[in-house]
């Protein structure tokens, strides 16, 4: 078994993470110029290639993009369970709160 199936990304590391993802824009704003610049976004997987190998030595562009897509998974769960506990009426103290 791979050592890394196992392994839990710290949620400090995780944070920083999702910073450093959020600021380059060209990676995910599909109505900014640089979104279909491919030299901004081969710059921007490289840094968070190098942030990525600070949790995982072994990680690749390859990692990275999976990495990026399980986090947007989770996120659209997580943001479909809000919006269904405010949909069910619930009081202000019972909507759902996602913890990260």
């Amino acid at each position: 078994m791979a050592e890394n199936a196992s392994k839990q990304t710290p949620r400090e590391f995780l944070i920083e993470f999702i910073e450093l993802y959020r600021s380059f824009t060209c990676l995910w704003l599909v109505k900014s110029k640089e979104y279909s610049d491919r030299n901004k976004k081969d710059l921007a997987y490289i840094e968070l290639v190098k942030k990525f190998k600070e949790f995982d030595p072994s990680a690749d562009r390859n990692t990275v993009v999976k990495k990026i897509n399980a986090l947007r998974t989770v996120y659209k769960k997580e943001l479909s369970k809000v919006k269904s506990s405010e949909k069910s009426g619930a009081g202000a103290d019972d909507i759902y709160k996602p913890s990260l």
